[in-house]
C-alpha cells in the first residue's frame, strides 16, 4: 500500500502555524549559515587544553534542553573569598588565555569538577556556583571540593570562586 496525499483538518492556529513552519522547514534546502558544527577533539580528561585556555573536565549534560557541553576550566582564580555576586562579575568578566566566555559552573558542574578535577583546586574552603537556591533567592548553591558535599550559602557570604567554559559538544 502506498500513500501519496493525506489530508487533515488542524483546529489550533497556533498548531497550523507551527505544521506550516515545519513543512517550510524541511522543503527549504541547507545553506551555508546551517553548515554543520565543528567537531572538537578535547584531551584527555584533567589535560590542558591549550587551544581552549584551560583543563578539560568532561561532557556536562545540558539542562533544560540545552546540548551538552564540554566543560573546560579556567586556571584563573579570583583574589581571596568573594560574595556570590562578584564570583558572578569575577567570571563573566574574565580575560583568560584568549577566551572571555567565562562563567561560574552550575551546582552539577561542580560535581563534575569535583569527580573529575578536585587534585587541581585548592580543598581549602568552598566555592560559589552560579546556581540560585531554588526556594530563597538570597541563597545560592556552592561546593566543597575536600569532601564533594553541596549546600547553600547566603549570596552575601564570602566564598571561593572558578570559572568555567562551555563548548557545545
Amino acid at each position: 500500500m502506498h500513500i501519496d496525499t493525506i489530508n487533515v483538518t488542524i483546529q489550533s492556529p497556533v498548531a497550523k502555524a507551527f505544521i506550516e513552519a515545519l513543512l517550510h522547514d524541511m522543503a527549504t534546502p541547507a545553506t551555508a549559515a546551517s553548515a554543520p558544527k565543528q567537531q572538537l577533539t578535547p584531551p584527555a580528561i584533567g589535560a590542558v587544553w591549550p587551544e581552549q585556555g584551560g583543563i578539560y573536565a568532561g561532557l556536562a549534560r545540558g539542562d533544560d534542553g540545552a546540548p551538552d557541553a564540554h566543560l573546560v576550566l579556567a586556571t584563573a582564580t579570583p583574589p581571596g573569598s568573594v560574595a556570590w555576586q562578584a564570583a558572578i562579575d569575577w567570571a563573566a568578566g574574565l580575560d583568560h588565555e584568549g577566551h572571555t566566555d567565562w562563567a561560574l559552573p552550575t551546582r552539577w558542574e561542580s560535581a563534575l569538577l569535583y569527580a573529575n578535577l578536585r587534585q587541581h583546586i585548592d580543598t581549602e574552603g568552598w566555592y560559589w556556583t552560579r546556581t540560585p537556591h531554588e526556594k530563597d533567592g538570597s541563597y545560592a548553591w556552592s561546593q566543597d571540593f575536600n569532601y564533594g558535599g553541596q549546600g547553600y550559602d547566603h549570596k552575601s557570604y564570602e566564598g571561593r570562586a572558578r570559572a568555567v567554559r562551555r563548548l557545545t559538544a
